[in-house]
């Protein structure tokens, strides 16, 4: 019989650790984050072999710090905002290396959030990383969706609700045993192409792909758009029109207008993260963070498209990891819903 693992025990674990080779990653221990030092245990045990696996009693530790962020933030807008905590996934399940931390936040928005939100789809950024990054402190091993619990179809854990107190919640999270039958689960809906993406998108986005790809609807490609100029006076008027020249939006939008002209595309045949660049006769669909992501099924078909370039994770400076998504069986792809 194994005994399950609390965050308890695995302090006592790490401390039986001591001395072995245990694999570190830099920075970590005690380190600088964004928010300050901090020292925490697990810290310094990231991982025990080269898999890039959350064991599972640095999971139940991890979560064990998001209990306790949770509870002392709850003042701390956004965490002020949060309703429930759930953990699904492979640790939920019971198995003994979980790949990582899945958890649903739910969350209520206010007037503040609303106008954080669209200041984030301006500029390109993710409106829930102030939640995330308060309740980990930057601590990796978990991923998170929001908002998530209606649209699942798998069950959650309850963790944590308004109004718990953290006695309860730790509870709660110690009364999840560990089972050895249940294995490590591959993760849900993985396609090649999603490979290091899929912590920017949400399990059901992954599963309406998936399932598109699988049944003949759509033929998926992914590719790294490059840095380039803009040819087109009009396309290059509508980019500097919509977004400043420093957001990461801004950059993107270059990066696709770019690669449609070196493909002999013109660009004015081009719907841009919701908008058309010139006349509505727009074969060519292109979006950012999967803002317009549930559109794709209706461009691709009663649209027209031929093409949809979605770039996953726009930033000022790194990779835009690009997913192509081409219509393979229109009349089956006319059939799916992706909302």
């Amino acid at each position: 019989m194994i005994a399950s693992f609390t965050p308890e025990a695995a302090l006592a674990s790490e401390a039986a650790c001591a001395g072995r080779n245990v694999r570190c990653t830099p920075g970590q221990g005690i380190h600088q984050s964004r928010e300050g030092t901090f020292l925490e245990v697990v810290a310094c045990w990231h991982v025990t072999d080269d898999t890039g696996v959350v064991k599972r009693e640095r999971a139940a530790l991890l979560l064990g710090h998001v209990l306790r962020a949770l509870d002392d933030r709850q003042d701390d807008w956004p965490v002020s905002l949060v309703t429930g905590l759930y953990v699904f996934g492979s640790f939920a399940r019971g198995a003994v290396e979980p790949h990582d931390v899945d958890l649903n936040v739910e969350f209520e928005g206010d007037e503040r959030w609303m106008g954080h939100f669209i200041s984030c789809l301006s500029y390109g950024r993710d409106p829930h990383s102030p939640i995330r990054r308060m309740l980990t402190d930057g601590k990796r091993g978990c991923q998170f969706q929001f908002n998530f619990l209606d649209r699942a179809d798998f069950d959650m854990t309850l963790l944590w609700r308004r109004a718990d107190t953290l006695q309860t919640a730790l509870e709660r999270l110690n009364a999840i045993q560990a089972d050895p039958a249940a294995g490590r689960a591959s993760r849900d809906a993985m396609l090649p192409q999603f490979e290091g993406l899929d912590r920017w998108m949400p399990l059901a986005y992954r599963e309406a792909i998936s399932g598109a790809v699988s049944n003949g609807a759509v033929t998926l490609e992914r590719c790294i758009l490059q840095d380039g100029t803009i040819s087109s006076t009009t396309a290059l008027d509508h980019v500097s029109y919509r977004w400043k020249r420093t957001s990461p939006l801004y950059r993107a939008a270059s990066a696709v207008v770019a690669d449609w002209e070196r493909r002999g595309i013109d660009p004015c045949q081009g719907h841009l993260h919701g908008s058309d660049i010139r006349g509505r006769e727009t074969p060519y669909f292109a979006g950012f963070g999967l803002r317009y992501f549930t559109s794709v099924p209706a461009c691709l078909t009663e649209f027209g498209g031929v093409e949809w370039l979605e770039i996953i994770r726009p930033t000022r400076t790194g990779h835009l990891d690009t997913l192509r998504i081409l219509p393979s069986n229109r009349k089956l792809l006319a059939r799916v819903s992706w909302s």
